[in-house]
């Protein structure tokens, strides 16, 4: 009988898929770790042979997908090559638009964050667009002169973001107008890499991977914002609910208490009147507008049982806010449910976007590989 072919077996979709298998583990590995790693230490965090190990590195580096950025030092033993993402590999952005301050964060796909800056808001809705590309271009001009060139974006924004057309959602009391900025207005990336949403989801998702609700699959994030910025959004079994138009967590609509409009929620807490940048505040006006939101957040655990209410946004953070919201939710919800403060801060929607940006570009790059 005829010995196989060597060639043949060389080229068998079995080794096409073992070198992948090993290139994607190697991926995952580095992106799990806060610096780069040595072939020895791939190989024992992946459970794959250093000799597959050491091949699938060298394909890599020609590749330029990994680089070889020194020696280990600091360790006894034979000196070993750190490896870690090419500078090609690119990084991702997010930026985050409101009516006080457009905040941009620059990272790379190992999920380390290479800056942040804050630029002036748009002057008026109607130049947001304009706005996002001056802030985008500045951006990725930077970083391609570091040989970085942008692999994803995300942009959050005050609205809501229909999630079947992409497209910014006008409600009568929205920060901007329909049709203000849409992926289209992002150059230069491929549009598969572009995902523009609103502001309160990105922040639930941030506090749900690094944040308060971390470890919790089911919970509410309660957003208090200036004037009559409210929201919340719902993550349920770890999946964040946008509805079928983008509207899941639009609280301000509750008609709770006296009122006939349709926005009563939303202007009951208007009226309170708290701004994040008071220099005192009011106690009963405090009180007030902590039963008012406990009441809202009360209607939602009725309707979704969540485990957790988290308290975000510039004002929902004020000092002795969560207190009120807190004992209103104890005394009111079917069960006990608790109420904690957000851990990001006001940053937590651009912190979730720089997530999901990070999340499509890798998903791109080791779909690459495969």
């Amino acid at each position: 009988m005829d010995e196989p072919d060597p060639a043949a077996r060389a080229t068998s979709p079995h080794s096409g898929l073992r070198r992948a298998t090993t290139e994607r583990a190697i991926l995952d590995c580095l992106a799990a770790e806060d610096g780069p790693l040595t072939r020895a230490e791939l190989a024992r965090r992946t459970a794959i042979s250093p000799p597959a190990i050491s091949e699938a590195v060298r394909r890599m580096e020609s590749d330029a997908v990994l680089v070889a950025v020194g020696p280990r030092s600091g360790v006894p033993g034979a000196v070993a090559t750190l490896y870690d993402l090419a500078p090609g590999t690119g990084v991702v952005v997010a930026v985050e638009i409101n009516r006080t301050v457009v905040r941009s964060a620059v990272g790379d796909l190992t999920g380390r964050t290479l800056e942040r800056s804050d630029h002036d808001p748009p002057e008026d809705g109607h130049v947001v667009a304009a706005r996002l590309h001056e802030v985008l271009d500045t951006l990725a001009q930077r970083w391609l002169g570091h040989g970085r060139p942008v692999r994803a974006v995300a942009v959050s924004i005050a609205n809501p973001v229909d999630p079947a057309t992409g497209r910014v959602v006008e409600l009568r009391e929205s920060a901007f107008p329909a049709g203000v900025v849409s992926t289209e207005d992002v150059r230069g990336v491929d549009p598969s890499m572009i995902v523009l949403d609103n502001d309160v989801n990105f922040a639930a998702l941030a506090e749900r991977d690094h944040g308060a609700a971390s470890g919790t699959s089911t919970f509410a994030y309660l957003y208090v914002g200036e004037r009559h910025s409210v929201g919340m959004g719902l993550v349920l079994d770890g999946v964040l609910v946008r509805g079928a138009r983008g509207l899941a967590g639009e609280i301000g609509y509750l008609p709770l208490g006296e009122g006939t409009g349709r926005f009563r929620f939303g202007e009951q807490i208007a009226a309170q009147g708290l701004r994040a940048t008071a220099d005192t505040l009011d106690a009963e006006v405090l009180a007030q507008a902590g039963r008012t939101l406990g009441e809202a957040a009360v209607a939602v655990c009725a309707t979704v049982d969540p485990a957790l209410v988290v308290l975000g946004g510039p004002v929902g953070l004020l000092p002795g806010l969560l207190a009120h919201v807190e004992a209103t939710v104890a005394e009111l919800a079917p069960r006990e449910v608790p109420v904690t403060a957000g851990a990001l801060g006001e940053t937590a929607p651009l912190w979730g976007a720089l997530a999901e940006a990070r999340r499509l570009a890798w998903e791109n790059l080791v779909s690459a590989r495969g």
